[in-house]
């Protein structure tokens, strides 16, 4: 399953990075905080 954002994300730093970089920082940023989401969803469930 493929799933498109549209999302702009400002960095905090100033480095240059190539535009390949940085869609593979956002995208792991964004792993992160799908995975979060997920378990967090997943210790809900198991709680209730």
């Amino acid at each position: 399953m493929e799933v498109v954002y549209n999302v702009k994300y400002k960095f905090k730093n100033n480095e240059n990075k190539t535009n390949e970089e940085l869609k593979e920082l956002f995208n792991r940023k964004l792993l992160n905080i799908i995975i979060k989401l997920e378990n967090q969803k997943l210790g809900l469930n198991n709680s209730l």
